[in-house]
This record gives C-alpha cells, sequence and structure tokens, in this order.
C-alpha cells in the first residue's frame, strides 16, 4: 500500500519519523509505539503485543486506556505533520500502513539479503556495494532513546546481530578483492568492541598479511589467544591456528570465504534420516516456525532448548518439513534419545544421511568428506546426554561444511561456537478468571491443544462452567505440551474438573501403552531424564530451590545454598542448571531473575520432603534471607530510593508469604518479619493481607520470646490498618494499648508515632481539635531536628486544619512539611503534601494551581505505584475539573479515585468522592446523583463519622439542589436507594457514562 504523503522512519539509531514537514517531535513514549509498529510493518501489531513491547511485562492498571490515548496523540503528531493515515486500527490491535521500504530496518535487511544472492552468484564487487549501502544506514544505537520492553530490547540485539554479520561479510568481500591495507583499521575497531569473536581476528590476520605485515598478523594471533584463554579459558579454534601455521611457514594465508558462491546437488534421499511423519496435528507455533525457518537461513548451528515435554521435538519436526518442502532432499533426522555410547555417534549421523563407509579414514572423515560440498540440513534430536560429543561432532562438521545447517535439540546448549540458542517457550496459557466461558479460554494455544489431545465425547459435552477449570489446568501445568496431552488423555475417565484437583497426583500425568519414548510416558520421568544427568552436589542444590515461590535471585539462591559439599560459585551453578532447562532465567529492569516451571518445582519438593531436617534446613535459610531484605527495603522506603525497594520486595512478594509461613513456630522472627512489611503493604495497597500478616504474627505462641518494642510496633501498625479501612474503635484500642507501654518504656520515637496516629483516627472522626491536639503533644515528644518525625506532624496538621477549614493554616503547615521532605528526597511524603496542599488551593479557588500540584503528585506517586495517593490525587484533580466545568474530566478522574479507593477498601474517603460525582451528574442523571449522595451518607453513618467540615457547604448545596430538582420525596427515596446499594455497582453504573458527554453543571451548584 503506498502512502501519500510519504513517511521515513528510522530505528536504526535515534528513532525518527520524518514526514513532508520534516522530522516529527515525538516523546520517548511515543517514539516506543512508532517503533514497535514500524518494526513490524507493514503488519497489524495486537494490543497486547503493544503493551507488552512498551511496558515490559508492567503495564498500568489502565494499559488499554492509556495505549489507545498514545495511539491517539501519535496519530495528532504526524497528521500536524501531513501524514494523517499513517497509523490505523485493524483488530486486534494497529499497524503502520506502510510499505516495508519507508521503515530503515526493513531496508537494511532487504540490501543484506540482496548481498547474499550476489555472492551466490559470485559478483563480489556488487555484494561489497550492497553491504557498504546497508551499513550506512545505521546511525548509532539501534532504537535509541525508546524506553522498551524486553522484546523489542531482543528485536534491537537482533539487529546489532545482522549489523556484525554484514560488516564482516564486507569485509571478507573486500579482502576478496585484494584490498587488504584498507580495511585493516576498520577490522581492528570492530575486534576492539567484539573480542571473542574469532572470525574477526581471522579477517584481521589475513588483512595484515595480505598488505605484508606478517609480523603484526602473528601478534594479532597472540592477541586473540591470550583474550581468549583469559576470558573463556579456550584455545583458539582450527581456523585461527591454520591461519598462524599458514604464516609461519611463510606460505599464503587460507582463502577467507564469502557466503556460499555455488549451489550444490543435494544428498541422495534415503530412508534412514528421514523426518518423521508425525501423527497428531501442531496446534499453534506457527510464528515460531517462521522465525525458525529464516534463522536457519541466516545461522548455521540452532540449539532448541528447553525443559522436557515443551514441544522441542515436535518442532523441530515442523522447521525440518518446512525445510525439506523447499528443498526436498535437504534434510536428515537424527533422534539420540536411544543412544547410551557416545562413540556411535559419527557412524549413526553417517547411516542417516547415506555416507558410505570410509574404513580408512573413519565415519566422521567419511561424512565430512560428503558434506563438504554440499548444502543441506542436519537434525539432531534428543541430545541432552551425550552433549560433550555431539557439540565435537558439530563443531567439526560446521568447520569443515560451509553449506551445512544444523537444527538441534537438547535441554542444555552444546556450547559450539556460533551457537544461536532458541528457548522454545511454553504455548500461552489464559488466566484463571471464575467468570471466563470457553470462548474466552479457547483462543489460547495450550487450550487449544487440550481440546484437540481430549477424548471427542468430553469436548462435545464441555459447557462454559468448564472453562475455569481448564485455564487452571493448562496455567498449573505451566503450558508445557507433554502435560497438558497427558492430562487431556484422562478425559476419558475424569471431568476437566476432577483432573484439576488432581493435578498432584503422580499418576494422574501418564500415558499407557508401548508408544512414544520412554522419557515421555509420564511428567515424572522428564523431569527425572534432566535431573539423573546432574551430579549429587547439583541434584541437592536442585532441591533446595523448591522453597522459593514466585522465583528468586542470585542472592537468594547463594543463601539456601550455605552448606553445600561442592566449591562451585553459585553463579556457575545457577547457569549449569538454566543451561540443561531445569531453571528459567527472566531478564528484568532490576537483573537476572530465575524460577522453577511449577512441575519441575513439585517434582524438587517431593524429594527435598524426604529429607526433614534437610528441608527445614533450606527453609529456615530462605525465611533468614527475606527477613533481612525486608528490614533493609523497609529503612529505606522513605528516601530517594523508595521506588527501587517496593519493586524489589514486589517481585519477592510470593517468597515473603512463605517465608511468613516458614517462621509460623519462631514467633520473634514471624513478628519482626509482619512489621517490617507493614509500610510496602501500605503504599502499594495490600492493606488485608499486610493486617492479617500481623494479626497473625501476634497471635503466634511464645510472646515471652518477642522484644516489646517489636510488639509495640506490630500493634501500631495493626491499628493504622484499621484506620485505613475505617474500624476506628479497633484503631484507638490497639494504639492506646501500644501507647501505655511505649511511654512506660520512655520509648519518644515510638510514642510521637502512635500519636500521630490517634490524630488520624480524631481527624476522620470530625475531633479536629483533639486531633491538633496529639499532633502539638506528639512534636512536644520528640521536639528535635527537622527530621521526617517533625515533617510528619506538619504535614497531619495542614492535612486536619484544611479538612477544619482553617485553609491558611493549612498551606502555612504543608509548606513547612514539603521542605523538609524534599530535603530528605522522601517523594511519597512529598507527593501527598503537594496533593493536601492542591486541595488546599483549590478551595480558594486557585484552580490553575491547584491543577499543577495534583499533577505533580499523580506523577510521583504513580512513579512508586503507590494506590492510596493516587487515589487522593485524582479526587483532587475531580474537584479542579468540577470547578472549572470540565464536566467529563471529572467524572473520569473521579471514577478513577473510586475505583482505587474501593480496592484499597478506604470507605471515609469514598464518601467525599461520592458526593463530588453526584455533583458532576446533576445536569445528566439527577436521579443517579441522588442515589451517590445517598450511598456516600450510609458509608458516612456506618462509619459514624460526620462530612468533612470543609466539604459540608458543598454537601449542603447538593442536598438542596436534589431536592428542588426532584422534589423532597423523591429524593429522599433516591437517598435510601443510593444506601442500599454497593460501590461496586456505582462503578458499574458509571462505567455506562465513561464516554459520554454531560451537560453543564448549573453555575450555582458548582462549589
Amino acid at each position: 500500500m503506498a502512502v501519500d504523503p510519504p513517511v521515513d522512519i528510522r530505528l536504526l539509531g535515534p528513532v525518527e519519523v520524518i514526514g513532508p514537514a520534516g522530522t516529527v517531535p515525538l516523546g520517548p513514549r511515543l517514539r516506543t509505539v512508532a517503533a514497535v509498529l514500524a518494526l513490524r510493518a507493514p503488519e497489524v501489531v495486537p494490543r497486547d503485543a503493544l503493551i507488552e513491547g512498551i511496558w515490559d511485562g508492567r503495564p498500568p492498571a489502565n494499559a488499554d486506556k492509556t495505549l489507545r490515548a498514545h495511539v491517539a496523540y501519535l496519530r495528532r503528531r504526524l497528521s500536524a505533520a501531513g501524514m494523517p493515515s499513517v497509523v490505523s486500527t485493524r483488530s486486534p490491535g494497529y499497524r503502520l500502513a506502510a510499505p516495508a521500504g519507508c521503515v530503515d530496518v526493513h531496508r537494511f535487511e532487504q540490501l543484506v539479503s540482496r548481498s547474499r544472492s550476489a555472492a551466490v552468484s559470485g559478483a563480489v564487487d556488487t555484494m561489497a556495494s550492497l553491504l557498504r549501502n546497508a551499513l550506512g544506514l545505521w546511525r548509532g544505537d539501534v532504537l535509541a532513546g525508546c524506553p522498551a520492553g524486553e522484546w523489542v530490547r531482543a528485536e534491537a540485539t537482533r539487529l546489532r546481530e545482522v549489523q556484525l554479520y554484514a560488516s564482516e561479510e564486507l569485509i571478507a568481500a573486500e579482502l576478496a578483492l585484494g584490498r587488504h591495507a584498507s580495511v585493516i583499521g576498520e577490522i581492528e575497531a570492530l575486534v576492539g568492541r567484539n573480542p571473542l569473536r574469532e572470525r574477526l581476528w581471522e579477517l584481521l590476520m589475513t588483512a595484515l598479511h595480505g598488505a605484508g605485515r606478517q609480523g603484526d598478523a602473528l601478534r594479532a594471533y597472540r592477541r586473540a589467544r591470550d583474550r581468549l584463554v583469559a576470558e573463556l579459558g579456550v584455545e583458539p579454534g582450527t581456523g585461527l591456528r591454520k591461519l598462524e601455521a599458514s604464516i609461519l611457514a611463510g606460505s599464503a594465508p587460507p582463502h577467507v570465504p564469502v557466503p556460499a558462491v555455488a549451489a550444490h546437488e543435494a544428498i541422495t534421499a534415503s530412508t534412514c534420516g528421514a523426518v518423521p511423519a508425525p501423527v497428531t496435528n501442531l496446534v499453534g507455533r506457527r510464528s515460531d516456525i517462521a522465525e525458525l525457518t529464516d534463522l536457519l537461513g541466516r545461522r548455521r548451528l540452532v540449539t532448541l532448548t528447553g525443559v522436557g515435554g515443551c514441544g522441542k521435538t515436535r518442532l523441530a519436526i515442523a522447521v525440518a518439513t518446512e525445510v525439506a518442502a523447499r528443498h526436498p532432499d535437504g534434510v536428515r533426522f537424527l533422534d539420540l534419545s536411544p543412544v547410551t555410547d557416545p562413540r556411535l555417534i559419527p557412524a549413526l549421523a553417517a547411516a542417516a544421511l547415506g555416507v558410505p563407509e570410509d574404513p580408512a579414514g573413519g565415519p566422521l572423515a567419511a561424512l565430512v568428506q560428503c558434506l563438504r560440498p554440499l548444502h543441506c540440513l542436519l537434525v539432531l534430536d534428543n541430545c541432552e546426554h551425550l552433549a560433550g560429543s555431539c557439540a565435537e561432532l558439530v563443531a567439526t562438521l560446521l568447520r569443515s561444511c560451509p553449506g551445512l545447517r544444523v537444527l538441534a535439540t537438547s535441554r542444555q546448549t552444546l556450547g559450539v561456537l556460533g551457537e544461536v540458542a532458541w528457548p522454545v517457550p511454553p504455548l500461552a496459557t489464559p488466566p484463571v478468571s471464575p467468570g471466563a466461558g470457553l470462548d474466552q479460554v479457547g483462543g489460547y494455544d495450550a487450550v487449544r491443544l487440550f481440546l484437540d489431545r481430549a477424548a471427542v465425547d468430553a469436548v462435545r459435552n464441555l459447557g462454559d462452567e468448564d472453562a475455569p477449570a481448564l485455564a487452571e489446568v493448562c496455567a498449573k501445568l505451566d503450558g508445557l505440551p507433554l502435560a497438558i496431552e497427558l492430562a487431556a488423555a484422562r478425559t476419558s475417565v475424569l471431568t476437566v474438573a476432577e483432573i484439576a484437583a488432581r493435578l498432584n497426583d503422580p499418576t494422574l500425568l501418564h500415558a499407557d501403552g508401548p508408544t512414544g519414548r520412554p522419557h515421555h510416558r509420564t511428567l515424572d520421568a522428564t523431569v527425572a531424564w534432566s535431573y539423573e544427568l546432574l551430579d549429587g552436589p547439583a541434584r541437592w542444590r536442585l532441591r533446595r530451590l523448591a522453597v522459593f515461590t514466585g522465583g528468586f535471585t542470585l542472592p537468594a539462591a547463594e543463601a539456601v545454598w550455605r552448606g553445600a559439599t561442592d566449591e562451585r560459585p553459585a553463579v556457575d551453578v545457577l547457569a549449569d542448571l538454566v543451561s540443561k532447562s531445569l531453571v528459567v532465567m527472566e531478564r528484568q529492569p532490576a537483573g537476572a531473575r530465575y524460577r522453577l516451571l511449577r512441575t519441575i518445582g513439585r517434582w524438587a519438593a517431593e524429594r527435598l520432603a524426604a529429607d526433614e531436617a534437610d528441608e527445614r534446613a533450606a527453609r529456615c535459610r530462605h525465611a533468614e534471607y527475606h527477613l533481612a531484605l525486608a528490614e533493609e527495603a523497609d529503612s529505606s522506603l522513605r528516601g530517594p530510593d523508595a521506588g527501587h525497594w517496593l519493586d524489589r520486595l514486589a517481585a519477592e512478594h510470593e517468597n515473603l508469604r512463605a517465608a511468613l509461613a516458614y517462621c509460623a513456630g519462631e514467633p520473634d522472627r514471624r513478628l519482626r518479619l509482619a512489621v517490617a512489611l507493614v509500610q510496602y503493604c501500605r503504599l502499594r495497597g495490600r492493606y488485608s493481607e499486610g493486617r492479617q500478616w500481623l494479626d497473625e504474627a501476634l497471635a503466634t505462641p511464645g510472646p515471652a520470646l518477642v522484644q516489646p518494642r517489636t510488639v509495640g510496633r506490630a500493634l501500631v501498625a495493626a491499628a493504622g490498618f484499621a484506620l485505613l479501612v475505617g474500624e476506628y474503635g479497633e484503631a484507638r484500642e490497639r494504639a492506646g494499648r501500644a501507647l501505655l507501654a511505649q511511654r512506660r518504656a520512655g520509648d519518644e520515637a515510638a510514642t510521637a508515632g502512635t500519636l500521630r496516629l490517634l490524630a488520624s483516627v480524631a481527624r476522620e472522626c470530625g475531633e479536629y481539635r483533639r486531633s491538633l491536639a496529639h499532633l502539638d503533644e506528639a512534636l512536644a515528644v520528640q521536639c528535635a531536628g527537622g527530621g521526617p518525625t517533625v515533617a510528619d506532624v506538619l504535614q497531619l496538621a495542614g492535612f486536619t486544619c484544611w479538612l477544619a477549614g482553617d485553609l491558611d493554616g493549612a498551606r502555612h503547615a504543608l509548606h513547612a512539611a514539603l521542605r523538609h521532605y524534599v530535603r530528605l528526597g522522601d517523594q511519597g511524603s512529598a507527593s501527598f503534601c503537594r496533593t493536601h496542599l492542591a486541595a488546599v488551593a483549590c478551595y480558594r479557588g486557585e484552580l490553575e494551581r491547584a491543577g499543577w500540584l495534583a499533577t505533580q503528585a499523580l506523577d510521583g506517586f504513580t512513579e512508586l505505584r503507590f494506590e492510596e495517593g493516587i487515589a487522593w490525587a485524582f479526587n483532587v484533580l475531580g474537584l479542579v475539573a468540577l470547578r472549572q466545568g470540565r464536566l467529563d474530566d471529572a467524572l473520569a478522574a473521579l471514577r478513577a479515585s473510586l475505583k482505587v479507593h474501593c480496592a484499597l477498601g478506604d470507605r471515609w474517603r469514598q464518601a467525599s468522592v461520592l458526593d463530588a460525582l453526584a455533583e458532576v451528574l446533576l445536569g445528566a442523571d439527577v436521579v443517579l446523583a441522588a442515589e451517590l449522595a445517598g450511598l456516600a451518607t450510609a458509608i458516612r453513618e456506618r462509619l459514624t463519622v460526620p462530612v468533612p467540615a470543609q466539604e459540608h457547604a458543598a454537601w449542603a448545596r447538593l442536598h438542596a439542589e436534589l431536592g428542588r430538582r426532584l422534589g423532597d420525596r423523591a429524593r429522599d427515596a433516591a437517598l435510601a436507594r443510593g444506601g442500599a446499594c454497593r460501590v461496586t455497582d456505582v462503578l458499574d453504573a458509571l462505567a455506562d457514562r465513561e464516554h459520554a458527554s454531560l451537560p453543564p453543571l448549573p453555575s450555582g451548584c458548582r462549589g
């Protein structure tokens, strides 16, 4: 499809979009959206893929809406630059309506592809020209300036690899044309950036020798050897060694080959080694097959890695079949699973390829002799138990046979130079949702496979009520095809719900009969097959990893591995387990993270449980590590690194929960951990869980062993959670108990903190004088310095003054507190100050300033993902929009605030938000407005709290206007109906109005 006017999208460097009017100005997020669309142009990019590419697996709560806004902004910018129709909406996402030639990445890859064709025809001059043009498109680091997700970063890595390949082939072509001296500087620069790439050293030695600099060529060999030995512990490969020998002998070095320059006749077909014909159809994997087919056209050794049962063999067969369809005689398949003697591999490979015996040189020499002039694909299946011997065979064949490609499957990489490891991903699984139907889960590949392999009668009788169980089975089996097929086979005797309930039964996932490979007949057998390849210490380490839930880091693994009998560094052991596909490594912004698949974790846990003492020791190490992590984080949650520590604790949430369970018999450690997690739970909106952890820890037998100060902190923290959900009686009772103990102990800091909490309870109950009295006492108890304690008192005093109607006093106290927080680097507390100041400005009529302050606060809260603060900032932004007459914006902001408050359980603030929403809806739906006001009144009655003094005037105007419009009787009936509703009902009703335009609010009703 031609684009008029033209567009030029540049990704090979800083991301730029250029149209008729020049470069389009785009911010970082819009550049990322444009880049993700351009990488796949002109294909449609699904919304899920865009969200993953932009936010790297950590999207905001309203990711779909935010994505729509980003696309809308991008369209406006492009339209303003004279390109109104470049981005179009196409189900299930968006597409860049531009030909591939409009994107420099696609032009680059086309030029590299054409250079290969030129090489095949022997046109080396043309090849060099095409590669120079391709490399000239690069302007710096690919996708520079894009805060992109993991798959976009992976694409950038791939492109840099193609760039390096093109650079090597251009130099090889220049050398073939006799231009030795002119490329030496370029090769030196490439070697400096890629010192472990042996082909570059070969090119450098060849260039130096060809330029008459034999001594420099030999010194280059010594430099290469020193670097390889120092960093990898390996000697140079055959190519470098042969180059050195030929230069020392005074002969011309071997010719540096450019890509294949002639086509050769394929190997004669034979029955032995033919690609197996699969009995069942392949579900999903179409994009994987296409990617691997393309990859095998560019790289000579690709190894499919992954845990047993993930579908490596089935995928390799599909790829081989795809290649065979294009080159019918060019693929041979060798299954190594039954082979136990590594010495037989060359002979088996020779037989599979139909290579005649060579009594003089042996099977390996015969293989090399036969394959050297040929172009073919060799598939080696199940290499893991013969990895070393397979590596030797593959390395020899690839060095000696330039037209050979190898596709291997193994639970660990072969470790051959130039190998591309391609982890086989599990099949996509649906989220486990009670309300999901068959249509919602049926589009996921894991479910499709289950249904394809299930008994016909079972599939025929499935209904929507079976969808949650289907999703649960596929999720708990990690999307592993073998496990899903074994589970589906049980549908002849069990319902899907019964299968889901029995997934921990090892006899469930078992295949009867002689069909299939022995290590694929039970799920346990697939794990045992890999487990038996480990030595004793490695098995011990794998078992201990079963204590983790939700993944782990390298330091965490080191903690549970203390006491290992071997002395290998933990990083080496972990790398080995990853390479054997027993541990999964995930790259995250904070660093590498590891996990066991559920199937392997369950298997390892069963073996760990067989040794009670070792299991107890592993759990103890796990609890110690996570307690230290939580306490270190707790001390840093008020400084500039708060966001970092919150993210770390969030990543370890499941492990923290497990650590609390492991500490069930240790009251001191359990209570310390629960207390250390209080601030994290509050900032991330986990009120109920934080409260439950505290209650369970306080109820743990053995209080005599617990430090009194820790008990006091726990009581205050529990009181704080009670306050947040509006349980004021319990909050006062627990805080009062803690206060007595703290005063007796003379603990001034703790006493001041408890007084601040009691002040907050009094404030929400409308007892403003008592609240300020508590704060005065807190300040008197700990009056020295200007640290966080003073700032906290000032902030709470400012909030209380605002609610009481003292706007001047509020502004003075809040400005003083804000100065403290900014100096301390406490972003969360500073954002709260800005929100309170925005509320003060709003009620003083300074609406522009109020909006600016609230937006600043929202940005700070969003960065920390502080749910309570986000809800409060949206509340104030809604009030500002209401007073400015922007009712649609007010509705959206207040609805967002109410939604978060509802999720948190903060009922006190819900009432005020409902009143504000009622004001917004007066002109559009006065009955609904009255019902919202009725629900607000009912919430306050249940909490036994008044309307805040500052909000009372607006509340009175609202109720008066409702009576004027509806009449007193109708108004009271609507108020009563609203009082019987739930906040979730209100959110559902407001969702229907999200895109509706609201009429103006009567001027007399605005606050």
